[in-house]
């Protein structure tokens, strides 16, 4: 059955990009003594609830799907415990219609004692769309499970037509260092072993990317939102050391060397979408050459050393 709501902009994709970033949403807080919630009138529009109601968090909860509830009441209890935020994607149906939303949540504190989580909702139901028919159209890779090479080319198409500078994305190119040293010492389950293991963490680690894939051979690549080319150094700086922790084999572990390079989407890439994982590539190339296991971000002619995170206290 054709997709009438891709269908409609199939002629026009930054209509559909504009669609998805402008829908209905807003702001909204909740006290977590009194449980009352306070939104903006995007948010009352986006639950399809009268706008100016007072309203009980759970007299909420129904909109939302069982599974994007249990995940969303998870999260939301590991932050209060944990005073770290979290963003997730929750699938709602209202008034007979299915949406999906961008939750974005934060813990508000007083003296040490977390009071109340507050944050963002975004309807992103268009963009949703967008990009899950690109994943099934293309397909998966049937070692790691993500998506395959083809799909990882055709979303990078599609998303440099969206290259205008006002929305930040960018492309990570991810790489086992000395691959076939690592078979040929653990032998082929031990590389099929670090594969798979790879790629459950780049799904787990990067929740909202519009894709992650496992491009051919020990390569991996990720499609992100990103804020600023900052951002982009944090999150990867960050997610290496996690992402390069010994892989689980038999009895023991396999130690792992992760390169990775980056590069952002820019207006220049508009026309020449190739250009932008040239780009990652050049910067994978330059962390590989600096002694391999480290993140690199293509800036300009060079590539930036993105500084080592810090270990948790």
């Amino acid at each position: 059955m054709l997709d009438t709501t891709l269908a409609k902009h199939s002629g026009n994709p930054a209509g559909l990009y504009q669609e998805a970033l402008s829908g209905p949403g807003g702001a909204w807080s909740c006290d977590l003594k009194t449980e009352i919630v306070t939104w903006t009138d995007g948010v009352y529009d986006l639950f399809g609830i009268q706008r100016g109601l007072t309203l009980h968090r759970s007299m909420t909860l129904d909109v939302y799907q069982s599974q994007s509830r249990s995940e969303m009441d998870r999260q939301r209890a590991a932050a209060i415990r944990s005073g770290k935020g979290f963003v997730l994607d929750c699938q709602l149906r209202s008034g007979g219609r299915s949406r999906w939303m961008r939750l974005r949540v934060g813990v508000g504190f007083d003296q040490g004692r977390a009071i109340r989580v507050f944050g963002s909702k975004q309807d992103v139901t268009a963009e949703k769309k967008m990009w899950d028919g690109l994943v099934t159209v293309a397909g998966h890779d049937p070692l790691s499970g993500l998506t395959n090479r083809r799909a990882f080319e055709e979303a990078t198409r599609e998303l440099s037509r969206h290259a205008d500078g006002q929305h930040g994305f960018a492309l990570a190119v991810l790489s086992i260092d000395d691959f076939e040293t690592l078979r040929a010492r653990h032998g082929h389950d031990g590389a099929l072993d670090c594969l798979r293991c790879l790629g459950e963490r780049l799904a787990r680690q990067f929740p909202d990317a519009i894709l992650v894939s496992r491009i051919g051979g020990a390569e991996f690549a990720l499609l992100l939102r990103i804020g600023a080319a900052g951002m982009l150094e944090a999150m990867l700086g960050s997610a290496h050391r996690l992402l390069a922790r010994p892989i689980p084999h038999g009895s023991g572990a396999i130690e792992l060397g992760l390169s990775v390079g980056a590069a952002l989407l820019k207006p220049s890439h508009r026309d020449d979408p190739k250009r932008l994982f040239a780009e990652a590539d050049s910067a994978l190339y330059v962390a590989r050459a600096a002694g391999s296991n480290c993140v690199r971000v293509f800036d300009g002619m060079i590539a930036r050393p993105v500084p080592a995170a810090r270990a948790p206290n």
